[in-house]
Protein backbone atom coordinates (compact mmCIF):
# COMPACT_ATOMS: atom_id res chain seq x y z
CA UNK A 1 0.00 0.00 0.00
CA UNK A 2 1.00 3.46 -0.81
CA UNK A 3 0.76 7.09 -0.05
CA UNK A 4 1.70 10.50 -2.22
CA UNK A 5 1.26 13.72 -1.64
CA UNK A 6 0.98 16.76 -3.66
CA UNK A 7 -0.83 20.19 -3.79
CA UNK A 8 -3.74 19.15 -5.38
CA UNK A 9 -6.01 17.14 -2.85
CA UNK A 10 -6.97 15.09 -5.85
CA UNK A 11 -6.30 14.86 -9.44
CA UNK A 12 -10.16 15.66 -10.06
CA UNK A 13 -9.75 18.36 -8.06
CA UNK A 14 -7.44 20.01 -10.31
CA UNK A 15 -10.59 20.97 -12.27
CA UNK A 16 -11.61 23.25 -9.55
CA UNK A 17 -8.57 25.13 -9.45
CA UNK A 18 -8.77 26.04 -12.90
CA UNK A 19 -12.22 27.34 -12.88
CA UNK A 20 -13.35 28.51 -9.60
CA UNK A 21 -11.16 30.98 -6.78
CA UNK A 22 -8.69 29.45 -4.90
CA UNK A 23 -9.45 29.37 -1.27
CA UNK A 24 -7.07 30.50 1.20
CA UNK A 25 -5.29 26.82 2.10
CA UNK A 26 -1.67 27.65 3.68
CA UNK A 27 0.72 25.56 2.64
CA UNK A 28 4.62 24.99 2.05
CA UNK A 29 6.69 23.38 -0.30
CA UNK A 30 6.82 20.01 0.42
CA UNK A 31 10.69 17.95 1.50
CA UNK A 32 11.24 14.74 1.34
CA UNK A 33 13.19 13.90 4.86
CA UNK A 34 16.11 12.11 4.54
CA UNK A 35 16.44 8.44 3.78
CA UNK A 36 16.72 5.98 6.37
CA UNK A 37 18.43 2.19 6.59
CA UNK A 38 16.20 -0.29 5.53
CA UNK A 39 13.89 -1.76 8.31
CA UNK A 40 13.43 -5.37 8.98
CA UNK A 41 10.69 -6.78 7.98
CA UNK A 42 8.42 -8.22 11.08
CA UNK A 43 5.09 -9.76 9.44
CA UNK A 44 2.50 -11.05 11.34
CA UNK A 45 0.61 -13.91 9.06
CA UNK A 46 -2.69 -13.72 10.52
CA UNK A 47 -2.37 -9.73 9.81
CA UNK A 48 -1.89 -10.48 6.26
CA UNK A 49 -4.40 -13.40 6.42
CA UNK A 50 -7.18 -10.72 7.48
CA UNK A 51 -5.83 -8.19 4.96
CA UNK A 52 -5.98 -11.47 2.13
CA UNK A 53 -9.99 -12.04 3.61
CA UNK A 54 -10.92 -8.48 2.66
CA UNK A 55 -8.85 -7.44 -0.40
CA UNK A 56 -9.98 -10.54 -2.23
CA UNK A 57 -13.75 -9.15 -2.49
CA UNK A 58 -12.76 -6.18 -3.63
CA UNK A 59 -10.18 -7.66 -6.15
CA UNK A 60 -12.47 -10.11 -7.59
CA UNK A 61 -15.49 -8.22 -8.03
CA UNK A 62 -16.27 -6.95 -12.12
CA UNK A 63 -18.29 -4.16 -10.99
CA UNK A 64 -18.58 -2.24 -7.69
CA UNK A 65 -19.69 1.18 -5.65
CA UNK A 66 -18.68 2.47 -2.52
CA UNK A 67 -18.62 5.65 -1.12
CA UNK A 68 -15.62 7.61 1.13
CA UNK A 69 -15.55 10.60 3.56
CA UNK A 70 -11.52 11.48 3.23
CA UNK A 71 -9.82 13.89 5.36
CA UNK A 72 -6.48 15.33 4.67
CA UNK A 73 -3.75 16.91 6.83
CA UNK A 74 -1.67 19.72 4.97
CA UNK A 75 1.32 21.11 6.40
CA UNK A 76 1.05 25.37 7.02
CA UNK A 77 3.67 27.82 6.66
CA UNK A 78 3.90 28.52 9.89
CA UNK A 79 3.69 24.73 10.88
CA UNK A 80 0.36 24.15 11.66
CA UNK A 81 -1.28 20.75 10.64
CA UNK A 82 -4.27 21.88 8.57
CA UNK A 83 -7.05 19.14 8.01
CA UNK A 84 -9.57 19.57 4.68
CA UNK A 85 -12.16 17.06 3.56
CA UNK A 86 -14.03 16.04 1.01
CA UNK A 87 -15.98 13.25 -0.25
CA UNK A 88 -15.93 10.32 -3.00
CA UNK A 89 -19.13 8.25 -4.66
CA UNK A 90 -17.04 5.86 -6.41
CA UNK A 91 -18.85 3.24 -8.98
CA UNK A 92 -16.35 0.82 -10.28
CA UNK A 93 -16.60 -1.42 -13.67
CA UNK A 94 -13.36 -3.30 -14.63
CA UNK A 95 -10.98 -3.18 -16.36
CA UNK A 96 -11.49 0.15 -17.74
CA UNK A 97 -14.61 2.25 -16.51
CA UNK A 98 -14.61 4.81 -13.55
CA UNK A 99 -17.50 6.98 -12.04
CA UNK A 100 -16.17 9.62 -9.46
CA UNK A 101 -18.82 12.08 -7.77
CA UNK A 102 -16.25 14.30 -5.84
CA UNK A 103 -17.46 17.17 -3.49
CA UNK A 104 -15.21 19.51 -2.28
CA UNK A 105 -14.39 22.87 -1.78
CA UNK A 106 -17.73 23.65 -2.17
CA UNK A 107 -18.34 22.38 -5.67
CA UNK A 108 -19.15 19.28 -7.27
CA UNK A 109 -16.78 17.41 -9.80
CA UNK A 110 -17.67 14.32 -11.91
CA UNK A 111 -15.01 12.44 -13.36
CA UNK A 112 -15.50 9.61 -15.78
CA UNK A 113 -12.86 7.06 -17.29
CA UNK A 114 -13.65 4.71 -20.11
CA UNK A 115 -12.69 3.62 -23.76
CA UNK A 116 -9.20 5.09 -23.22
CA UNK A 117 -10.79 8.84 -22.21
CA UNK A 118 -11.44 10.73 -19.19
CA UNK A 119 -13.52 13.37 -18.85
CA UNK A 120 -14.00 15.64 -15.73
CA UNK A 121 -17.03 17.69 -15.58
CA UNK A 122 -18.46 20.44 -12.78
CA UNK A 123 -22.18 20.79 -13.44
CA UNK A 124 -22.52 23.69 -11.35
CA UNK A 125 -20.33 26.08 -13.95
CA UNK A 126 -20.99 23.55 -17.29
CA UNK A 127 -17.14 23.28 -17.66
CA UNK A 128 -15.50 20.28 -18.75
CA UNK A 129 -11.52 19.07 -19.83
CA UNK A 130 -11.35 15.57 -21.63
CA UNK A 131 -7.41 13.77 -21.29
CA UNK A 132 -6.40 10.12 -22.38
CA UNK A 133 -6.77 7.36 -20.22
CA UNK A 134 -5.00 3.77 -19.72
CA UNK A 135 -6.58 0.58 -20.91
CA UNK A 136 -6.75 -0.40 -17.60
CA UNK A 137 -8.04 0.99 -14.22
CA UNK A 138 -5.05 -0.28 -12.38
CA UNK A 139 -2.55 1.10 -15.25
CA UNK A 140 -4.28 4.83 -14.39
CA UNK A 141 -4.12 4.84 -11.10
CA UNK A 142 -0.28 3.57 -11.41
CA UNK A 143 0.05 6.48 -13.93
CA UNK A 144 -1.40 9.24 -11.72
CA UNK A 145 0.88 7.81 -8.75
CA UNK A 146 3.74 8.13 -10.82
CA UNK A 147 3.31 12.11 -11.82
CA UNK A 148 2.84 12.27 -8.13
CA UNK A 149 -0.68 13.03 -8.18
CA UNK A 150 -2.76 12.13 -5.04
CA UNK A 151 -5.66 10.11 -5.17
CA UNK A 152 -5.99 8.70 -1.52
CA UNK A 153 -8.58 6.18 -2.59
CA UNK A 154 -6.66 5.03 -5.83
CA UNK A 155 -5.30 1.59 -4.22
CA UNK A 156 -8.70 0.70 -3.58
CA UNK A 157 -9.08 0.79 -6.77
CA UNK A 158 -7.39 -1.65 -8.29
CA UNK A 159 -7.31 -5.49 -8.95
CA UNK A 160 -4.19 -5.79 -7.14
CA UNK A 161 -4.40 -4.08 -3.69
CA UNK A 162 -3.02 -7.38 -1.66
CA UNK A 163 -0.06 -7.90 -4.05
CA UNK A 164 1.23 -3.89 -3.33
CA UNK A 165 0.50 -4.45 0.08
CA UNK A 166 2.47 -7.42 0.58
CA UNK A 167 4.63 -6.15 -1.10
CA UNK A 168 5.74 -3.47 0.73
CA UNK A 169 5.09 -3.87 3.76
CA UNK A 170 7.82 -3.89 6.25
CA UNK A 171 5.91 -4.83 8.99
CA UNK A 172 2.46 -6.10 9.81
CA UNK A 173 0.36 -6.54 13.31
CA UNK A 174 -3.39 -7.44 14.45
CA UNK A 175 -4.24 -5.02 17.13
CA UNK A 176 -7.42 -6.76 18.24
CA UNK A 177 -11.24 -6.81 17.49
CA UNK A 178 -12.56 -2.76 18.92
CA UNK A 179 -15.20 -0.71 18.04
CA UNK A 180 -15.65 2.31 15.84
CA UNK A 181 -18.71 3.62 17.39
CA UNK A 182 -21.17 0.68 17.84
CA UNK A 183 -19.55 -1.78 14.90
CA UNK A 184 -16.94 -4.30 15.55
CA UNK A 185 -13.67 -4.39 13.71
CA UNK A 186 -10.42 -5.96 13.10
CA UNK A 187 -7.67 -3.17 13.86
CA UNK A 188 -4.28 -3.91 11.77
CA UNK A 189 -1.86 -1.78 11.52
CA UNK A 190 1.26 -1.90 8.97
CA UNK A 191 4.52 -0.14 8.39
CA UNK A 192 6.06 0.78 4.65
CA UNK A 193 9.19 2.32 3.57
CA UNK A 194 7.41 5.19 2.93
CA UNK A 195 3.75 5.26 5.45
CA UNK A 196 2.47 4.23 8.25
CA UNK A 197 -0.90 2.61 7.77
CA UNK A 198 -3.87 1.60 10.27
CA UNK A 199 -6.83 -0.45 8.89
CA UNK A 200 -9.99 -1.24 10.44
CA UNK A 201 -11.93 -4.30 9.21
CA UNK A 202 -14.90 -6.08 9.19
CA UNK A 203 -14.67 -9.95 9.23
CA UNK A 204 -17.04 -12.84 8.92
CA UNK A 205 -19.17 -13.67 5.46
CA UNK A 206 -19.07 -10.31 4.02
CA UNK A 207 -15.33 -8.61 5.11
CA UNK A 208 -14.92 -5.07 4.18
CA UNK A 209 -12.98 -2.20 4.88
CA UNK A 210 -14.79 0.77 7.11
CA UNK A 211 -11.57 2.58 7.41
CA UNK A 212 -8.05 3.06 6.93
CA UNK A 213 -5.49 5.80 8.29
CA UNK A 214 -2.34 6.61 6.23
CA UNK A 215 0.38 8.61 7.68
CA UNK A 216 3.28 9.97 4.60
CA UNK A 217 6.65 9.64 6.61
CA UNK A 218 8.28 11.53 3.35
CA UNK A 219 6.55 14.62 4.14
CA UNK A 220 6.96 17.28 6.60
CA UNK A 221 4.97 17.15 9.88
CA UNK A 222 3.92 13.66 8.58
CA UNK A 223 0.42 14.66 7.70
CA UNK A 224 -2.28 12.00 8.03
CA UNK A 225 -5.23 10.55 5.56
CA UNK A 226 -8.13 9.42 7.22
CA UNK A 227 -10.94 7.24 4.78
CA UNK A 228 -14.17 6.53 6.45
CA UNK A 229 -15.86 3.83 3.70
CA UNK A 230 -19.57 3.34 3.35
CA UNK A 231 -21.89 1.61 1.26
CA UNK A 232 -19.80 -0.60 -0.10
CA UNK A 233 -21.97 -2.75 -2.83
CA UNK A 234 -20.25 -5.80 -4.69
CA UNK A 235 -23.28 -6.63 -7.08
CA UNK A 236 -24.40 -3.25 -7.88
CA UNK A 237 -27.22 -2.38 -10.71
CA UNK A 238 -25.34 -0.41 -13.17
CA UNK A 239 -27.12 2.59 -15.80
CA UNK A 240 -26.23 1.76 -19.20
CA UNK A 241 -24.87 5.63 -19.02
CA UNK A 242 -23.08 5.54 -15.37
CA UNK A 243 -19.83 5.90 -17.23
CA UNK A 244 -20.50 8.25 -20.05
CA UNK A 245 -20.18 12.25 -19.81
CA UNK A 246 -23.42 13.88 -21.64
CA UNK A 247 -22.50 17.20 -22.32
CA UNK A 248 -24.99 19.51 -22.45
CA UNK A 249 -25.68 22.39 -24.90
CA UNK A 250 -24.57 24.83 -22.13
CA UNK A 251 -21.06 23.24 -21.42
CA UNK A 252 -17.53 24.72 -22.30
CA UNK A 253 -14.27 22.79 -22.84
CA UNK A 254 -11.18 24.52 -21.22
CA UNK A 255 -7.75 23.35 -20.78
CA UNK A 256 -6.23 21.94 -17.28
CA UNK A 257 -3.44 24.49 -16.00
CA UNK A 258 -0.17 22.65 -15.15
CA UNK A 259 0.39 21.69 -11.69
CA UNK A 260 3.19 23.47 -10.05
CA UNK A 261 6.06 20.88 -10.39
CA UNK A 262 3.74 19.18 -12.26
CA UNK A 263 5.30 16.75 -14.86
Amino acid sequence: MYRIKCASVVVVLALLAAICPAQDKPAQDKKTTSPTAPQAKDIDPLAMRVLKAVSDPLENAKAFRFKALVSEEDLATDGQIVTFFHTVDVTVQRPDKIHLVLRGRGQRVDFYTANGQTTMWSPDTQLYTTLPAKSTIDEDVASLRAKGIDMPIGPFLRSDFYQLADKAALTAYVIGRVKIYDQDVHQLVFTAADADYQLWVTGGDTPRFVRSEIVNKKLDGKPRTTIQFLDWDFNPTLDPNEFTFSKTSDAHEITLLPTPGGK
